[in-house]
């Protein structure tokens, strides 16, 4: 479990200052729980640990969310950790008990400073006293190592992203994530521990071979793909897909139309026989 003194008011001297080439930034945050919108609204409540994230996806929306421009220029290249998070979510006084609260939106909750700090675990179980259903959203195979504690909760779904058949395009969009040999493991163990779990490729980066992906897919056992591609910004406060990624599509020839084809392919793999498992 997490140590407190991490996040008591005064920092210690072991709060590491940089994870990797990335800056950790220890700062309180003003809430903990907030109330969805937009796509996330029929759920009930958020819950990010951290704000930015070190996995430094050359795509990611959450970029847009952030108000300082040099941070959004920066993205991937920090972290944020919320040291009152702890105390913010046991002092909170929202009703949780069969409210869908989701871990996260707008961050990595299992990013790799996660695995020092143990931020996103500790929250659990005050999440778990309180009769939360449980939504988790990550790309990263260190999710496994909460599987004791999901199994406290009396309902929760699992989301693992995995958006490419091929490292080497993994490694171009997804420079500081998992290998996609790990999450898929990862997905595998999570099924076999008993939890509903589903996939998320979203945004759908380049396949080598989509037939062998959906087929990779089926054999996990997951109850629902989420596929999306990139989409636009459609205005200055609206997310999209950032220009990082972008360019590196332009570069592979990764077009609209193509993506509209693997698309379209990719369900068609996944929904034969009546499974309808892509949404």
């Amino acid at each position: 479990m997490l140590q407190l003194s991490l996040f008591d008011p005064n920092p210690a001297p072991t709060r590491p200052a940089t994870q990797g080439n990335a800056d950790v930034i220890y700062a309180d945050a003003s809430a903990i729980l907030a109330r969805p919108t937009g796509r996330l609204a029929d759920l009930d409540f958020v819950i990010n640990p951290y704000q930015g994230c070190t996995f430094a996806c050359t795509y990611c929306y959450a970029a847009f969310f952030v108000p300082e421009e040099e941070q959004r220029e920066r993205w991937g290249q920090w972290v944020r950790v919320k040291t009152n998070a702890i105390a913010k979510l046991r002092n909170s006084r929202q009703d949780l008990r069969g409210k869908t609260v989701l871990m996260s939106s707008a961050t990595d909750p299992y990013q790799p400073i996660e695995a020092k700090l143990e931020l996103t675990r500790s929250l659990l179980p005050l999440l778990a006293d309180r009769g939360a259903n449980l939504a988790v959203l990550s790309r990263s195979p260190l999710v496994t190592r909460d599987i004791d504690l999901f199994k406290t909760f009396e309902r929760i779904n699992i989301t693992l992203s995995i958006t490419t058949d091929d490292d080497e395009v993994r490694k171009r969009f997804e420079p500081q994530c998992a290998s996609i040999d790990r999450r898929f493991a990862a997905l595998r163990e999570l099924n076999e521990a008993g939890f509903r779990t589903r996939l998320n490729v979203a945004p759908l980066l380049p396949l080598a071979d989509p037939q062998s992906f959906a087929e990779r897919i089926l054999e996990t056992g997951v109850s629902r793909v989420h596929i999306n591609t990139f989409h636009e910004a459609s205005g200055p406060f609206a997310s999209g897909t950032r220009r990082p990624a972008l360019a590196i599509a332009d570069e592979l020839g990764w077009t609209e139309a193509r993506r509209t084809r693997v698309e379209r392919e990719l369900r068609s793999y996944l929904n034969q026989g009546g499974r309808q498992l892509a949404a």
